[in-house]
């Protein structure tokens, strides 16, 4: 725990914000601003860590630390969306602290600098000589840079100590009250001297250091013009204190990282807080605000015995905070690459018993371009938002676990409560926002990009996360609010498309089924109208005999292992047929012994409420016109699918003639409608949704009307029949066809003195046909009361004509004239 997990966090808190930008923070927020700035980034860390914990203690933890915690918590898309952004961070971690190891060396060597001190571009070329170096010692082996990291921090605590010590000793000869410091003049010309002094101790200091001085002028970093405030004070001073998941990025490392990594985690934050809390109040005591605001590094200026101790001790802690921060990147890249939720990242996964080079690389070039904007005061605002960002979702992870009630979130940490989470997170969104709402809105929007393109990635995931229990409570409350019966103006077509499927046996003897659908060109017409945004059922009906079991014998139950295994295989190929296909939908089969059976069942037990489908797709049964048994059994199953959308008031939708088009068709010509009775409109949405899609984009739609009756006005019918097209907002051609008497009940007479070969039905035949009047030389189609008993549907004047519904329509436009009028 003490090597794995507290002297990492420690050597990546500790580091160049303390040293470099420390006394210039107290300077210009003053004590008492200064504190609350480091209250509250230490407040946000600290309970960041408590979560953190209770997310460790929640099962395994394998390699790709804090990506592991997150991915394995809120899911593959969205931790992938936030492993990058950490991943960022510490590329860009890393160049932030080489860049305080080139500030250190120009003022230990200020004659042995490539360019000239204080300008950027020496800033910028030392630094990238420093990332060269760094990259080759990462390539000696990961391995002994996490030797060395201990090494560094004995180095660190040995500054700090020498710190502690020269502040509170006060001047010493090597340590003089007075000295002078080289600043560049006001109007950007030749180096100026200033001459500026220390204490030790005071209570004059103190109290004139006690409130802040936004605007004092300030000669240390002359480069820097942001006016600074308490809020985006925090964003330079965040960055000292992250660090917290060092610990967790080596999770691979640790023997016992569930319990390593809360403890170690805990000490290391609370004691690094405390040293940055308690030199505040240092810093404000022993020096003036002039020289709090004019020493570059005023840290090693009050250090015992020797500034060059600190100078050069920050040197090396900084090459190797910049070392693990480098490792840090490079591991979580290759973590992310690994689970492949972004393919784009795929070239970046570790060969497996090999150091992941390439991501190194890619490490040291977002390292390299940080650098290149050669001012810390830059980089640090940039890179809080990604540590927030971070931080923002390891916290709402807590949160959303505990708030759906996950089964599987069972942390072992004691001190943790989803409310502490919940503050967390809303601290870190209010930090992000307050410092600086472009930058975070740019670091959201970059996040959902990444997040939604790995959530199209990554449906193969699975890995139980709580995203998943979100959105099954999301799921239900908004399908429990929805009313069952929408209204008409909300409808839309909820298909259940009804097919027969089998097994297909032709590789029986090897031991391979595979489930296959009869009516696969359905598939096509589904997905082509699914542009309603309504969902698509495919209900697979196989009508397997299972034959007498015995249940009281184990090996003959309802299925045996190979029928079990056909049924997983078969579920499964209904999923890949959607895919396929492209729709987006479910896929159901049901196994039974009877057609019929299983299209009542299928009807019956699909959907959830207003889920439910309201429509059933099937297809008109081929060659089923015949009398015998093959034909007969056609129209039995055909006449159980019509008869089962009746009773459970199903829009039925029949598909019949040739082959649908491909998906890469792209047709022309028109699409017609043949309107005999009226439907509610159900015949003009269907074209209305078809040309939705790219296949049937260019085509036009036309309307033909059957006239109920001769005699009518066509005119005036074909006006009112075009203004109700356009009260629904349609663009549709209207054409009137009028034909006399279509709805009278026909006669039919046949002479069937000689039968025809064939002729007699099958015993079994479901649709009772004229045969039985045969005998009497005539053929009648029944009448209704004839129907009825027949179980059969006849010809009749219809409630639902056009005329009525025309009617209806005349009705509803009348009614907004008569008030106008009244």
């Amino acid at each position: 725990m003490v090597q794995g997990v507290i002297f990492p966090c420690m050597g990546n808190i500790l580091g160049v914000i303390l040293f470099l930008r420390g006394p210039w923070i107290v300077g210009k927020a003053g004590i008492l601003q200064g504190f609350g700035v480091g209250a509250v980034c230490c407040t946000c860390t600290f309970l960041t860590t408590l979560s953190l914990s209770a997310i460790a203690t929640n099962g395994k933890i394998q390699g790709g630390g804090a990506y592991y915690l997150i991915s394995r918590s809120l899911g593959p898309a969205l931790g992938a969306g936030v492993g990058l952004c950490f991943y960022m961070a510490n590329s860009i971690g890393a160049a932030m602290y080489f860049m305080g190891c080139v500030e250190a060396w120009e003022i230990a060597a200020p004659n042995h600098q490539i360019l000239a001190v204080g300008e950027l571009n020496n800033i910028r070329l030392t630094g990238y000589v420093i990332l060269a170096a760094a990259v080759l010692i990462i390539l000696g082996g990961i391995k002994y840079v996490s030797r060395l990291g201990t090494v560094f921090l004995m180095v660190v605590l040995l500054v700090i100590l020498c710190m502690y010590v020269g502040c509170f000793a006060g001047p010493t000869d090597l340590s003089p009250a007075e000295f002078t410091v080289q600043l560049t003049a006001v109007d950007g010309g030749d180096m100026v001297e200033k001459v500026l002094s220390w204490t030790g101790p005071s209570g004059s200091n103190f109290a004139n250091n006690w409130a802040p001085a936004w605007d004092a002028p300030q000669g240390a970093f002359p480069s820097d013009t942001t006016e600074y405030s308490f809020v985006n004070m925090m964003g330079l001073y965040f960055p000292a204190v992250t660090g917290i998941m060092a610990g967790a990025n080596r999770s691979a490392d640790l023997k016992d990282p569930a319990s390593s990594i809360p403890k170690g985690t805990l000490i290391a934050q609370i004691s690094t807080s405390i040293i940055y809390l308690s030199f505040i109040f240092v810093f404000g005591s022993v020096a003036s605000r002039e020289t709090l605001l004019n020493d570059k590094f005023f840290a090693s200026t009050s250090a015992f015995p020797a500034k060059q101790i600190v100078i050069y001790g920050v040197m090396a802690s900084s090459i190797g905070a910049g070392l693990n921060s480098l490792v840090s990147g490079t591991r979580l890249l290759s973590a992310i690459a690994k689970d492949k939720t972004l393919p784009i990242l795929k070239y970046f996964e570790a060969t497996p018993g090999k150091e992941p080079r390439l991501a190194l690389f890619a490490s040291a070039a977002l390292c390299a371009a940080s650098i290149t904007i050669g001012e810390l005061n830059a980089i640090a605002p940039l890179l809080t938002m990604f540590f927030l960002m971070c931080y923002t979702c390891v916290n709402m992870s807590c949160t959303v676990l505990t708030g759906v009630s996950d089964p599987n979130w069972r942390p072992n940490f004691r001190y943790h409560h989803w409310a502490i989470s919940l503050i967390a997170a809303l601290l870190c969104v209010w930090m992000m926002f307050a410092m600086a709402p472009v930058t975070a809105m740019a670091a959201i929007l970059f996040c959902c990009v990444i997040l939604a393109y790995a959530a199209y990635n990554s449906h193969n995931a699975k890995w139980g996360d709580g995203f998943q229990g979100m959105k099954f409570q999301l799921a239900k409350n908004i399908l429990m609010s929805l009313e069952s019966k929408s209204h008409i103006k909300n409808w839309r077509p909820q298909l259940i498309l009804i097919s027969e499927a089998s097994f297909d046996e032709a590789h029986k003897e090897q031991g391979s089924f595979s489930l296959k659908v009869h009516d696969s060109e359905l598939l096509k017409l589904a997905s082509q109208l699914k542009n309603g945004r309504g969902y698509i059922v495919l209900g697979g009906i196989c009508s397997t005999d299972f034959g007498h079991r015995d249940t009281a014998n184990t090996k003959d139950w309802f299925m045996d292992d190979q029928m079990q295994q056909r049924v997983i295989d078969g579920n499964q190929r209904a999923k890949n047929l959607l895919k396929d296909y492209q729709i987006d939908g479910f896929g159901k089969v049901v196994y039974t012994n009877d057609f019929g059976t299983g299209v009542e069942s299928l009807v019956q037990a699909t959907g959830l409420g207003a889920f439910e489908p309201n429509c059933i797709l099937a297809s008109w049964p081929e060659n089923a016109t015949g009398h015998d048994e093959q034909s007969a059994e056609k129209r039995k199953k055909m006449l159980h699918v019509i008869q089962v959308g009746v009773i459970f008031q199903k829009v039925l939708i029949v598909a019949k003639g040739a082959a649908w088009p491909e998906f890469q068709q792209r047709l022309h010509g028109t699409i017609d409608i043949w309107w005999i009775v009226g439907d509610g409109g159900i015949l003009l949405l269907l074209p209305f949704l078809l040309k939705k899609h790219r296949v049937w984009s260019r085509c036009t739609t036309r309307l033909f009307v059957i006239a109920d009756r001769a005699g009518v006005d066509v005119v005036l019918m074909h006006e009112e029949l075009s203004r109700y097209i356009k009260d629904f907002r349609l663009n549709i051609e209207v054409h009137l066809k009028i034909v006399d008497d279509i709805v009278d009940r026909p006669q039919v007479e046949l002479d069937v003195s000689t039968p025809l070969p064939g002729s007699k039905p099958p015993d079994n035949d479901p649709v009772p046909s004229e045969h039985e009047n045969a005998e009497f030389g005539k053929a009648v189609v029944p009448d209704q009361h004839e129907a009825d008993a027949l179980d059969q549907p006849s010809r009749h004047d219809s409630k639902f004509s056009l005329t009525h519904e025309l009617n209806k329509w005349r009705q509803r436009n009348a009614e907004p004239q008569k008030h106008r009028e009244e």
